[in-house]
């Protein structure tokens, strides 16, 4: 009966402390009320950050500096485990102690309507369409235009999506 009572303790005072970091992050960030934050004890957000209606992450961090942000679209789903940096240390700089190597700053675009799969790393300076598919797994290196579909390590152009067919037809 003791062990009972004790997890559902414990169940209230978890779900008390995920609701207040979600409460926190929709203060510290731009994260519009539509949208969605998944298993909270599992995201970590850094900097300037700004996610759209509808959209929904549902693990893994975002980081960026003071003179970068991170912008994620409207209805934008991204999946487990993804790092999304608009920020990092400049691979040009000799190797050294990493409180001594300068860092390399450039704000990361989603557009609308894009599905980011499982484990994908988005490297700094990077945009992403609108209805675009990254794959799970994917290394995000370069620009990925509108309605394509990106997978791999790094990411490329596995198709072309095609287009909606017209709702009045």
């Amino acid at each position: 009966m003791i062990n009972y009572l004790l997890s559902k303790l414990y169940d209230r005072l978890e779900k008390a402390s995920i609701r207040q970091k979600d409460r926190e992050y929709r203060k510290r960030f731009k994260i519009h009320p539509a949208a969605r934050l998944g298993y909270l004890p599992h995201i970590v957000f850094q900097g300037n950050i700004e996610m759209g209606a509808n959209s929904y992450f549902n693990s893994g961090k975002i980081y960026s500096g003071k003179k970068s942000s991170v912008k994620i679209g409207e209805s934008c789903a991204i999946g487990y485990n993804v790092v999304i940096t608009a920020i990092s240390h400049d691979p040009d700089f000799p190797t050294g102690p990493e409180n001594e190597r300068p860092f390399v700053e450039a704000s990361v675009t989603i557009g609308d309507h894009t599905w980011i799969g499982s484990n994908v790393f988005v490297l700094p300076g990077i945009s992403i369409g609108s209805n675009c598919v990254i794959g799970a797994n994917s290394v995000v290196t370069r620009n990925v235009p509108s309605n394509s579909i990106y997978a791999g390590v790094p990411a490329r152009l596995i198709r072309m999506k095609s287009q909606l067919p017209n709702e009045d037809n």
